[in-house]
């Protein structure tokens, strides 16, 4: 049911041209200046409205923002899947800018909540730094997440611009991660001597889960090879910027099917 081409799906990292002119430099930032267009060519999309897309069947449908994000900038894509039929959630999380653990705890809980309140299995749509925290959610709670959806999230690496790294190295040099068993904000060690601050390789989440990161080769934010899943056979490119992946139509429509078919899967399964 996918609309995107089997070229798109299919490319590896081994494949793809690189995006940095071949020089092995850092990605180029000044394109993410050009997110407008991805939300403009959302609004002029018939995809926006709901057309040519399948529609969902109610499923509960949790959004993650990014770094330094709130579930503000989700408010698009959220509307956009109550049109097609879904039940969006919002993350709950505030400023995506905190110790990784207690942002994943936060999302844990909005999750269980969904699945306690819906009674059903929950889909999980994260971008940027917000998919790596989906996929930490769905690897520790498969019994209740069926769909992670990764958008520019660094599954590989989270190495990324050096200007996103400062601004990463400035905010967590403000956050103290909590000691154990205690919720006093600040009371904490430093977050940059704490293990969250290393711990960045997560393991795939078990088959039950399934997967799909989108991903676009001119992201300025972080080196596309970092979106990828190991297989190839998960990775859809969309093209835009990596701010715009929440607004772009293409993501929407790949997105849409993605959902469709997790749907048509889990029906086949029942019958």
């Amino acid at each position: 049911m996918a609309t995107v081409s089997k070229r798109r799906r299919q490319r590896s990292h081994h494949q793809a041209p690189p995006t940095d002119g071949g020089g092995g430099g850092p990605p180029f930032i000044w394109r993410e200046a050009l997110w407008g267009l991805d939300w403009l060519s959302l609004r002029l999309s018939p995809v926006y409205l709901g057309i040519g897309v399948p529609h969902g069947d109610g499923s509960p449908v949790v959004l993650v923002p990014g770094f330094l994000s709130t579930d503000a900038y989700l408010v698009e894509m959220y509307f956009w899947l109550r049109r097609i039929g879904y039940e969006p959630h919002l993350s709950g999380i505030g400023v995506n800018a905190d110790c990784v653990h207690a942002l994943t705890q936060r999302l844990e809980k909005t999750v269980d909540d969904v699945h306690a309140h819906t009674g059903e299995p929950v889909r999980i749509i994260g971008h940027s730094l917000g998919g790596s925290l989906a996929r930490r959610v769905a690897l520790q709670r498969p019994e209740i997440v069926t769909q992670l959806i990764s958008l520019g999230a660094p599954i590989q690496s989270l190495e990324a611009h050096p200007a996103i790294t400062a601004t990463a190295m400035l905010v967590t040099g403000r956050v103290r991660h909590p000691r154990p068993g205690s919720d006093v904000r600040g009371a904490g060690i430093p977050l940059q001597d704490c293990e969250c601050s290393a711990d960045h390789c997560i393991p795939s989440p078990p088959p039950s889960v399934r997967r799909a990161a989108l991903y676009t080769l001119s992201d300025g934010m972080i080196d596309w090879r970092n979106c990828l899943e190991p297989d190839p056979s998960l990775n859809y490119e969309v093209g835009g910027t990596h701010i715009g992946l929440v607004f772009n139509p293409h993501a929407y429509r790949v997105i849409a099917s993605l959902l469709a078919e997790a749907t048509a899967t889990s029906l086949s399964r029942a019958a």
